[in-house]
């Protein structure tokens, strides 16, 4: 399968420290793209987005299989259930009061794309030079859109737009999401934290990923674009172009 993969972290503008951890896994004929977004502060919130990244690649080290779509899903749940105990059990210990991490998480192969996700990082995919959010928010002003009860453009101005719903290590129950891509024609796949979303538009990310420049270059051009909007946040991106595959 013909494929160029490129992603990168960046602290921003405003913040002392970077939370954020991503990361991309080859993996035979697969691969492996992961986003994760840590909340808590200094020694908590990057601590738990690293435990997200340290267990993926520990698996991957182990050299696990998987064979289809069906075993891609069990195995994200396995992931997402151990990073979640991992991080109550580590926040107990340390008396962290608030500790945690989004996380969005892309196994991909020639036959599917599945991902999962809890948080707000989203994962997009760039098709027919459109580009499409394929995962939901998890977050206070989300469902107050499915409610009804606010516009989009009324979210994106609302004070408690940062405020998620859910993320690893926040409870001991786990509720995420799932979706499998199958038979789509795809250009790219783009993950990333909120740091890059909530500061670019989506007709911005479009222009980049439409362009004719280097994957490295798309990706430090985005964070480039979070940072000139005031690189509020910690940017991370991990960016997968396809060779004009059907997958």
């Amino acid at each position: 399968m013909i494929w160029k993969y490129s992603y990168a972290t960046d602290t921003g503008r405003v913040r002392s420290h970077n939370e954020d951890a991503v990361q991309i896994f080859e993996q035979g004929e697969m691969l492996i793209m992961v986003v994760a977004d840590g909340m808590g502060g200094h020694a908590s919130g990057d601590v738990a987005s690293q435990m997200a990244i340290q267990f993926i690649q520990d698996e991957c080290e182990a050299g696990f299989v998987i064979n289809d779509k069906d075993e891609a899903n069990a195995w994200m749940t396995h992931v997402l259930e151990q990073v979640n105990a991992a991080i109550l059990e580590y926040a107990q210990r340390i008396h962290a009061k608030q500790m945690g991490t989004t996380l969005v998480i892309a196994v991909v192969t020639k036959e599917f794309i599945a991902i999962a996700n809890i948080g707000d990082s989203r994962a997009y995919l760039y098709a027919f030079d459109q580009l499409r959010q394929i995962t939901k928010d998890h977050t206070f002003v989300r469902e107050l859109m499915d409610k009804g009860q606010i516009s989009e453009r009324a979210a994106k101005i609302h004070p408690r737009k940062n405020v998620i719903n859910k993320a690893l290590g926040a409870n001991e129950k786990l509720e995420f999401d799932f979706l499998t891509l199958e038979n789509y024609k795809a250009d790219s796949i783009l993950l990333c934290s909120d740091g890059l979303t909530g500061l670019v538009e989506d007709q911005e990310l479009t222009k980049v990923l439409a362009s004719k420049l280097d994957i490295d270059d798309k990706v430090q051009l985005l964070i480039k674009k979070a940072n000139d909007e005031g690189g509020r946040d910690n940017i991370s991106i991990a960016l997968l172009e396809f060779g004009g595959v059907s997958i």
